[in-house]
Order: structure tokens, then sequence, then C-alpha cells
């Protein structure tokens, strides 16, 4: 195990606006898992700046992202799913970890380019993945946006914030963009559009029909008030949707 130590994590506390009581805020417990000692050391002294964030452990394996978790359970853990055996390890862990730690955050970091491997962190119920080589600010900001219960999927370069993927909680069902409101399954789709899948690929990723995924396709339409599907991920992306 690459850290044994558990941190002594005490409230941060925010500066009062003038004339009011400051105000206590817990300070979130990050898990870093991945395979490599230099990215570890980044994340971990990149976090030491932000006072809201504390690193209670780093891992470089499954087994010792787990002992670190049952532990000291963690609020998010960034996780680079390439750990082994073609991202299958990391993949697992995610699973694991979901399953073991109800409210855990999983946000992936990593360089697979496996869109496989990627689907399969999504199905899961991952909360969001960055690419390796992300500005430090987009990291932070990601971190930050998973924190507060929203998701963060990159995609082609940057960084979009959107509805949960996968209800695991209480938290609404959907989000307002301008006047849009979606369904949490029509966010999915969406995301999925922008990732070049065609409506059968969709379907089998969601374990639902090709009907029900041009249903939601077209409803997409008529809420982003386009006209045609190629317009949909265009235009969610001028608004910042994905």
């Amino acid at each position: 195990m690459t850290t044994d130590a558990v941190l002594d994590i005490r409230p941060a506390v925010l500066e009062p606006a003038a004339g009011r009581t400051p105000a206590p805020r817990r300070t979130a417990r990050i898990l870093v898992v991945d395979g490599e000692g230099i990215v570890r050391f980044g994340l971990r002294q990149l976090f030491a700046s932000d006072p809201h964030l504390a690193v209670i452990g780093e891992a470089a394996t499954p087994r010792d992202a787990l002992v670190v978790a049952d532990r000291c359970p963690p609020d998010l853990v960034i996780l680079d799913v390439d750990l082994g055996r073609g991202g299958a390890a990391g993949v697992e862990l995610a699973r694991m970890l979901l399953e073991r730690h109800r409210g855990v955050r999983i946000l992936v970091l990593t360089g697979c380019r496996d869109r496989e491997i990627m689907l399969s962190a999504v199905r899961l119920g991952v909360h969001g993945y960055v690419r390796k080589g992300a500005d430090t600010n987009d990291i932070l900001r990601a971190v930050h946006t998973l924190l507060r219960g929203e998701s963060v999927f990159d995609s082609g370069g940057h960084s979009a914030s959107v509805s949960p993927d996968v209800p695991r909680d209480d938290r609404p069902p959907a989000r307002a963009f301008g006047s849009a409101m979606l369904t949490e399954r029509e966010n999915q789709v969406l995301r999925l559009l922008a990732m070049g899948m065609s409506n059968r690929e969709i379907g089998r990723t969601l374990v639902i029909s090709e009907a029900t995924v041009k249903f939601h396709v077209r409803n997409l339409r008529d809420k982003l008030d386009v006209r045609r599907r190629t317009e949909i991920v265009y235009t969610a992306t001028r608004q910042g949707m994905v």
C-alpha cells in the first residue's frame, strides 16, 4: 500500500460575510487510485491548495484501494481505470467501491481511450471522467462538481457538467438548461450521442430498445428546438450541456 496513514480531517471554515456567524464546511475526503506514483503525487499537491479537500490516502492497486476505503470511507475516489487486465481491474474496482460504499462519488481520471472500457464504467454508474492531461483547474472544477452531486464527462477536450447519470439516491431526476428540461434518460442518450454512437449502440449500452432510443432522440430535438439529429449535439455543446 502506498499510504496507510489516515489524515486528521477537521472542518474548514468559510470566510463569513460582514455581520454573519462563520459557517463550518465539512472537508471532503478523497482517495486517489493510480498506478503511476508521479500522478498520485501531483494530485495530492493539487488538492493540498484547496482547504475543502483532503486526500485521506492513495493506492496503486485495487486491493490497496479497498483497504484504504474500508478503513476511512471517502467522499470521492479519483480512479484511473487502467490498473491492469486491459482496464478490467479498474472497472471492477469501481463496481466494488460503489457497492461497498453507498454515496461515494467516482471520478475517472485516465488516459485510457478504449471506448468499451469507458462505456463499462459509465454503465456501472461512475459519476464522471476527465482525460489525463486536462488543465489542473478543470480537474479541480470537476472534483467540486461531483461533490455537489452533479456529473462531469469529458467530451473531446472539454468537460461538460450534466445531471447525475444513474440515479443511486434521491437526487432530482432532471435538470434545466435554458428553456429545456432534460430527464435522466435524455441526459444519458445525449452523452452517448456526443460520443458518436448510433441508436442501436445507445440501446445496447442503456439496455433499452432502439425504438425507445428514437423516442428520446425525438424529445431531444423538440426540447432543443432543432430539426435534425446531427444538430442535437451541436446545439447542446453551444449551450454547455456536453
